[in-house]
């Protein structure tokens, strides 16, 4: 038989090809439905989500850092200043490997390992998204070429300008203006988050002296701005700016020329000086030397160069003279001898017979005058309170001071700021010691012997005070009394500043307002008191100053002080063999206002001068203090001393000198 033939199913392949047909169609359609869902739902319902994210890429909400309020001295002279420069900046987020791009800079710039520590500790520090955070400060215009050239191969680095602080004066200002460097950790955790906010974009913070007490002052409000950036983190366009607001300008009372000469009076010598304004309590200067130069903190300061200042033990750059204490020596005497009058424990004709040393009763040791360290020896005789101050008669003081006992020192004393801080911004003024009984149980649980009042009565023992306080003594004494707080703000933004002081420090009154002019006198025979017969008739200040200088126009009230390091045998001080080591030799001291028993010019200064191992008060601090008075009454102020003014007992005291 033959094959069989079947014809094909034309109407069966047509209906397959349609279902199969109708199948795509479906699948198609639903492939387009879900698309445009898709689309809708990216271009509608989530549109603002996904434009966020997109502006996110390239739009960048950034701090604006206020420019930093300027400080100026009171004659417009600038003290700490802003200078631009240029930074190299490094946006993590855009960074995909770090150390990659730190080596890759590192064959283009100077990176010390310094910088790369500071770096990193910044990146630590500072959590804000896309912040520019600082690798290298003030590059050099061949580095910015460099980066400039190579910016293709740097992701998120970036050439950003900033103004720093710069101090002109330098060291000179050191400790009193103080510094700004870089904000730490510790310091934005003792912010609030308001405040912390405020640092947005900031990288420096002040970190001592006027720099540290005003910085919300200084420091302004930061701004915002809208940028949009490329994708190497590189500024393209700014879209929208809050402007930040610049802090306040100050202006101190410290006069920068009285800085310098001050500093220049000091001379190789380590030591302080304080000048207060006894009208106002205006610091005038504030001189700590040896200093340091603050702009090596602003950006930084190297490994090596902070080992200099901080291995330094003998001159101790960093140590600030003029707010820590040293026992005040026989500076303290006038202020000992006002009380004694107060308290009628002496009177104008109560003298001593001073054999060179004192006794208490019933003990053998003898506490020696200091002319004992002479080769003269002996004491100063028949003393009266007078000549106890201008001859500086420690036995004198001695028998007062136990007569006192140490709780009528401690209270009168008080009241010229000694064993407190007086200033109103000067908050980091250590303030000495001024023993009573209650300090001693309190820090030493030891009872108070008479030994340590008659110490005590000397400016020595436990007695401690700062350069700061003993010109603050000084300036209430010059004013007779009257209290005015030392303080070194002047104004802000060129207005006069006035603080508020809500509890004022009482004047001190005594007993008879003469005892005020007594006193003043009794200090400026210390200086311009002249030889007689004997050495005891002369000032002990006379020989370095008045005699030098025979035409001085006016009178320079004051009292020297030797403040001894070591405790040292006054038997063997006496000796001629001995020699003291440089760095065991004696305080000195000196206290001075000018001018002096003027009848139309109050006193317009008051100093204290501290010599760091100096020896004697009256020799080495004295002129440095008649320096500073001259510098500022003279060259400054430039007032004229003619001799009309004076009253007959100033002229003949002057003219007793000049002879």
């Amino acid at each position: 038989m033959g094959a069989k033939w079947q014809l094909k199913d034309h109407e069966a392949e047509r209906r397959l090809f349609v279902r199969r047909l109708m199948l795509a169609g479906i699948f198609v359609v639903l492939l387009f439905a879900a698309l445009i869902a898709k689309l809708v739902n990216l271009q509608i319902y989530q549109y603002e989500y996904f434009s966020a994210r997109s502006d996110g890429n390239r739009l960048h909400s950034q701090y604006v850092p206020p420019a930093r309020g300027l400080i100026f001295d009171s004659t417009g002279k600038l003290l700490a200043d802003n200078q631009p420069i240029f930074n190299l900046t490094v946006v993590r987020e855009q960074v995909e490997d770090m150390d990659k791009l730190l080596a890759e800079l590192d064959k283009l710039i100077r990176l010390t390992e310094d910088d790369i520590e500071q770096f990193k500790r910044r990146l630590q520090r500072n959590r804000v998204p896309f912040a520019s955070i600082p690798l290298r400060y003030v590059l050099e215009e061949d580095e910015k070429s460099k980066i400039a050239v190579n910016s293709h191969l740097l992701p998120g680095i970036a050439i950003e300008p900033q103004f720093v602080r710069q101090y002109p004066l330098e060291a000179l200002t050191a400790h009193s203006v103080g510094y700004v460097s870089e904000i730490n950790r510790d310091e934005l955790d003792r912010l609030d988050e308001l405040q912390r906010e405020n640092y947005g974009g900031t990288n420096h913070i002040g970190k001592s002296g006027i720099e540290r007490t005003y910085e919300e002052l200084l420091h302004g409000t930061v701004g915002y701005e809208l940028v949009e950036k490329n994708n190497r983190g590189q500024v393209m366009r700014r879209l929208d700016r809050t402007d930040p607001v610049a802090g306040k300008n100050l202006t101190l009372h410290m006069n920068s020329e009285l800085q310098i000469a001050a500093n220049e009076a000091l001379g190789d010598y380590r030591g302080a000086v304080v000048a207060i304004d006894p009208a106002t309590g205006g610091i005038l200067a504030m001189v700590s030397k040896p200093g340091f130069n603050p702009n090596l903190f602003v950006t930084g300061i190297s490994s090596a160069d902070y080992s200099v200042l901080v291995n330094d033990r003998v001159n101790t750059p960093l140590f600030d003279r003029t707010t820590n204490p040293y026992p005040p020596g026989s500076t303290v005497k006038p202020f000992i001898g006002l009380a004694g009058l107060h308290h009628e424990f002496v009177d104008y004709d109560f003298a001593i017979q001073d054999p060179g040393y004192f006794r208490l009763p019933g003990v053998s040791y003898r506490w020696g005058d200091w002319t004992l360290r002479t080769p003269i020896g002996g004491g100063h005789g028949h003393t009266d309170l007078q000549r106890a101050i201008f001859q500086s008669c420690d036995t004198f003081f001695y028998d007062l001071g136990v007569r006192m006992g140490i709780d009528t020192m401690h209270d009168f004393m008080a009241q010229f700021g000694f064993g407190d801080n007086f200033a109103l911004d000067i908050g980091f003024a250590r303030t000495g010691v001024l023993p009573s009984r209650e300090w001693k149980r309190t820090s030493r649980g030891e009872p108070w012997y008479p030994g340590d009042t008659v110490n005590s009565s000397i400016g020595q023992g436990y007695m401690w005070a700062t350069p700061l306080q003993l010109a603050t003594a000084t300036a209430i004494l010059a004013n007779n009394g009257e209290v005015v707080e030392p303080r070194m703000l002047k104004a802000i933004n060129g207005v006069p500043y006035e603080p508020e002081i809500v509890n004022p420090r009482p004047n001190v009154v005594v007993e008879d307002p003469d005892y005020w002019r007594y006193i003043q006198e009794s200090m400026t025979m210390v200086v311009h008191r002249p030889y007689s017969s004997t050495f005891r008739d002369n000032g002990t200040a006379y020989e370095a100053i008045a005699q030098k200088d025979r035409n001085m126009p006016y009178l320079l009230g004051g009292k020297s002080g030797s403040a001894q390091v070591v405790s040292i045998d006054q038997s063997i001080l006496s000796s001629a063999d001995i020699e003291v080591s440089e760095l065991n030799k004696d305080h000195a001291l000196f206290v001075a206002f000018a001018p002096a028993l003027h009848e139309t010019i109050p006193p317009r200064i008051a100093v204290a001068v501290f010599v760091e191992n100096g020896g004697s008060g009256g020799s080495v601090a004295g002129p440095i203090a008649k320096a500073v008075t001259d510098a500022y009454l003279l060259d400054i102020l430039k007032l004229d001393f003619d001799g009309d003014d004076e009253p007959e007992e100033s002229r003949a005291l002057l003219s007793q000198a000049n002879d």
